[in-house]
């Protein structure tokens, strides 16, 4: 009688890591009310208990997922967004680079389709998904386009009130994909383009 196969063991930073990769397929895929711990110990190979030494729940687990997937996102854009002191324009390009490549380009999509659609639901994760990342995100976003008033480079200033409408291009990206991707493409460097022409006047020389 064949025996089962033993569970390979990880370094315990390893270990984590495969949790926190399987949470992310198993919250796509099932929805953040509708996984369980089970399902997420399954998918990573391991026994339930294992998931409960690194977190005492669901939304623990949920909460780290989304620190440690969007966390050094903010870190990376903060650091490139006020090291050079580039024009406004550039400078939003950069940011819009960065959700392109980091986020939209990458399985992390998913979990940012996930907190869009469920987290009206769970009004404790939305609050650390808000004061965690979104509200530092902002503030930095509020900065740029403070500055750009300065140089007289916005159509409007209206969207000073309204910083959040900036992050609209990749949110439009999110729900598309979700619902629209087998009807036809989204080209978002198409939108991206598009929505910094609307924010922006055109440089001297430029056609208006």
């Amino acid at each position: 009688m064949n025996k089962a196969p033993k569970r390979r063991s990880l370094p315990p930073e390893a270990r984590r890591k495969s949790i926190m990769d399987a949470a992310l397929v198993v919250f796509s895929e099932k929805g953040f009310a509708n996984a369980r711990i089970e399902d997420i110990a399954r998918h990573a190979g391991i026994g339930k208990g294992t998931v409960y030494l690194y977190f005492p729940d669901k939304e623990s687990l949920f909460k780290s997922l989304i620190s440690e997937a969007l966390g050094p996102l903010l870190m990376t854009a903060h650091a490139r967004l006020e090291e050079a002191r580039l024009p406004p324009r550039e400078t939003l390009g950069i940011f819009f680079d960065l959700i392109r490549t980091e986020v939209l380009g990458t399985e992390k999509r998913d979990l940012v389709q996930l907190m869009a659609m469920e987290m009206r639901n769970f009004p404790e994760i939305a609050e650390f998904y808000h004061d965690t990342i979104i509200r530092a995100g902002l503030a930095l976003i509020l900065r740029v386009l403070e500055r750009a008033e300065a140089r007289g480079e916005l159509r409007s200033t209206a969207v000073l009130k309204v910083p959040q409408v900036i992050f609209a291009p990749a949110l439009l990206s999110v729900i598309w994909n979700a619902n629209f991707a087998r009807y036809g493409d989204l080209d978002l460097d198409a939108a991206f383009d598009f929505y910094l022409d609307t924010l922006f006047k055109p440089a001297e020389g430029d056609a208006p």
